[in-house]
C-alpha cells in the first residue's frame, strides 16, 4: 500500500511540471521546469446528483467517466457488477477522503458474495472486459484479472 501512495504522489508531483520550450539553450544546470496550473472541474455525484465544486483534477474526472463507461459494457455481457463512486461525494461519503477510490463489485451468482476490489486505474478495467468478454481466449495480464475478479488461478467462472 505504501508503494502505491508513493507511486501516486510521484505520478501527480511529475504531472504538475511543464518544460519550458528552448530552455536547454539557456543553460545546462538550469531547472527548465515550471509548475503546471491545474484544471479543476466540477464533479456530479451519480449517485445522489450533488455537485462537488472544482475539487478534483480535469483526469480525474474523466478516468471516472470512463472507468464507468467500461463497467457498463461488462453490464451488457450480462455480468453483475457494482461500480460504487460514493467516496469522491462529500455528501455520499459523509466525510472529506484526501484519496478517493472507486470500488467495484462483481458475482457470478446470485448466490455468491460480491468480490469487492478498489481500483481508479482504467487499465485494470479494460483488461477485465476484454477477459470477460471471451474468457476462453483471454492472453493478457492474469494477475489483475484475478485481482478484479477473486478468481483463482484457472480464471474458471461457474
Amino acid at each position: 500500500m505504501e508503494r502505491r501512495k508513493a507511486i501516486k504522489g510521484l505520478v501527480a508531483g511529475l504531472g504538475s511540471l511543464v518544460a519550458i520550450p528552448g530552455c536547454k539553450k539557456l543553460t545546462k544546470s538550469a531547472m527548465c521546469y515550471v509548475p503546471k496550473l491545474d484544471n479543476y472541474l466540477n464533479y456530479v455525484c451519480s449517485h445522489c446528483g450533488n455537485t462537488i465544486k472544482e475539487k478534483y483534477e480535469s483526469w480525474t474526472v474523466r478516468n471516472i467517466k470512463q472507468i464507468g463507461n467500461i463497467v457498463n459494457q461488462i453490464k451488457k455481457l450480462n455480468y453483475d457488477v457494482i461500480l460504487d463512486k460514493t467516496e469522491y461525494c462529500l455528501h455520499c461519503s459523509k466525510k472529506d477522503i484526501q484519496n478517493p477510490e472507486l470500488i467495484f463489485k462483481i458475482r457470478f451468482s446470485e448466490t455468491a458474495d460480491y468480490h469487492v476490489v478498489r481500483s481508479n486505474i482504467i487499465n485494470e478495467y479494460q483488461l477485465l472486459f476484454e477477459f470477460l468478454k471471451n474468457p476462453d481466449k483471454y492472453t493478457g495480464n492474469r494477475e489483475i484479472i484475478r485481482k478484479m475478479t477473486g478468481l483463482g488461478e484457472d480464471l474458471k467462472i461457474e
